[in-house]
């Protein structure tokens, strides 16, 4: 059962419970009331019968006696009077046909007449039902101070008066149930308003909250105890939140911990490997190389021989390739920053590379506004973005394809999300393939590949991070699978960063 429910059957009991006592107190308040005046009335009535019963019986005035019970017949027909002598005989009466109650009532009067001797008091008591359906009064009728004539009874029908009671119940009880219902409905209502849609909405925010939802707060601007509860409410949900974000600011500082000792680790695993590679096979690479050099020099030798010692310094030549990139990547030196113009040494790899180009058919694009912000960088090092991104862009694009390259004003937002730093972005398409989705989030892992096949190591793009990552910039990839492969390097310029969401 609803607390609103409880409340209202409660505060009706209340309510019928002190408006039923006080509406019964005022009926028997008008019943005392009624009661009395009719008595009062009464006894002022049969005082003025006593004395002129009185009177007519000393002066033996039987005609006076039918007289006055006459007059009281016409006058008041429901009044009934009986007159009994010394020895209790009934003598006169108003009644033409006595009731067996009058018959009670006479042989009542023959034993207050026999008592009258005995100094007897009046009578005046009422009957019936619910003790007010008559009123009876028996009197004593003196001849003289020390003799009786005999008693006289009066009784009188209080129809009038009970009829008066039963409105006055009707009353109490209508008002009463119309004041039980006004009050009833009132304190419903109330309760709907002040406390049930309180609690309702307090219980729909608890519901969302405990389904994950940390933004749901209870609007309130109420000043009692319902309002202060749901302000604490509120405040416990934000205090919730805050907390969680910081236990997932904690996850996600744990996470890139865990990613950095293990790049770390990978970082060492490509140290030691290059170290041993460079040692181990070091010298003889430059033997075979030399070799093989030696006898594709000879012009007396047959052709095959002189094609596989061509062949042969062409692999050694790359074997020795790949561990001066391990070498590169595990011991890459810290970058010498200056201000620099973008497009100049980003230039000189297009120009390089526009040979390399024009042999696989492919279509190089280069776009470099006049003025671009500079930069801080290592220019040696932006050459070495330049030329992975671009090479990788060439062996990816079709013959008949292109590949745009273009430099652009921008900004990226830093790693910590709170900043927008304007940047100068270097923009590499291809016409390729795309990479599925499933390997986009590994591309920038070291030894990691998707032309394996074709002899790549997996470490052009890990070279490219490392490098933006020291200069303080972002590498972002965009497009889809079925677009090409989209590449945007962003390098921090010398505009001022601003808070995100906030124009400058």
């Amino acid at each position: 059962m609803r607390i609103s429910t409880k409340l209202t059957l409660g505060l009706g009991l209340v309510s019928s419970l002190i408006l039923g006592t006080y509406g019964f107190w005022q009926y028997a308040q008008e019943r005392r009331d009624l009661t009395n005046t009719a008595e009062r009335d009464f006894r002022t009535l049969a005082v003025a019968v006593q004395v002129a019963m009185e009177n007519s019986l000393r002066d033996r005035q039987t005609a006076d006696i039918r007289e006055i019970l006459d007059s009281l017949e016409t006058g008041e027909p429901e009044i009934d009077v009986f007159v009994v002598d010394r020895d209790g005989t009934l003598t006169h009466s108003s009644s033409q046909a006595p009731s067996a109650d009058a018959d009670a009532l006479v042989a009542e009067l023959g034993a207050a007449a026999r008592r009258v001797e005995a100094n007897a008091q009046p009578i005046v008591r009422f009957e019936g039902p619910n003790g007010v359906g008559r009123l009876v009064g028996i009197y004593p009728l003196w001849r003289d101070a020390e003799h009786a004539l005999g008693a006289i009874a009066i009784v009188r029908p209080l129809a009038a008066l009970n009829d008066d009671l039963r409105r006055t119940l009707r009353s109490a009880i209508t008002s009463s149930l119309t004041l039980i219902a006004g009050i009833t409905f009132v304190g419903w209502l109330l309760l709907l308003v002040y406390v049930r849609r309180p609690l309702a909405s307090v219980n729909a925010a608890m519901l969302a909250v405990r389904k994950g939802d940390l933004s749901a707060t209870v609007p309130s601007r109420r000043n009692d105890e319902l309002g202060r509860m749901m302000a604490e409410f509120n405040a416990m949900v934000r205090e919730l939140d805050q907390a969680r974000q910081q236990l997932l600011a904690a996850a996600e500082s744990r996470e890139l911990l865990e990613q950095a000792l293990l790049h770390a680790d990978k970082l060492i695993t490509v140290g030691q490997l290059s170290a041993g590679l460079a040692h181990e096979i070091g010298s003889p690479l430059q033997i075979l190389s030399g070799r093989a050099r030696a006898l594709a020099a000879r012009a007396d030798l047959p052709a095959d021989v002189l094609r596989t010692a061509r062949i042969l310094d062409e692999q050694t030549a790359r074997i020795a390739g790949i561990v001066e990139q391990l070498l590169s990547f595990a011991r890459r030196k810290a970058p010498h920053m200056a201000d620099i113009e973008l497009g100049p040494p980003i230039g000189v790899i297009v120009d390089l590379l526009e040979g390399e180009a024009r042999r696989r058919g492919v279509r190089l694009e280069y776009r470099c506004p006049a003025a671009l912000p500079r930069v801080t960088a290592d220019a040696d090092q932006i050459q070495q973005i330049a030329m992975n991104l671009l090479s990788n862009a060439l062996r990816a694009t079709p013959r008949d394809g292109r590949v745009r390259v273009s430099l652009t004003e921008s900004s990226f937002t830093t790693a910590d999300g709170l900043y927008e730093q304007p940047s100068v972005a270097l923009l590499v398409e291809d016409g390729g393939d795309g990479i599925p989705a499933e390997l986009r989030g590994r591309i920038f892992e070291p030894f990691f590949t998707t032309w394996s096949d074709a002899g790549g190591t997996g470490l052009g793009l890990a070279v490219v991070k490392a490098i933006v990552d020291d200069h303080g910039g972002s590498i972002v990839l965009g497009a889809d699978a079925a677009a090409g492969t989209r590449i945007v390097v962003h390098l921090p310029s010398s505009g001022r960063a601003r808070v995100r969401g906030v124009v400058a």
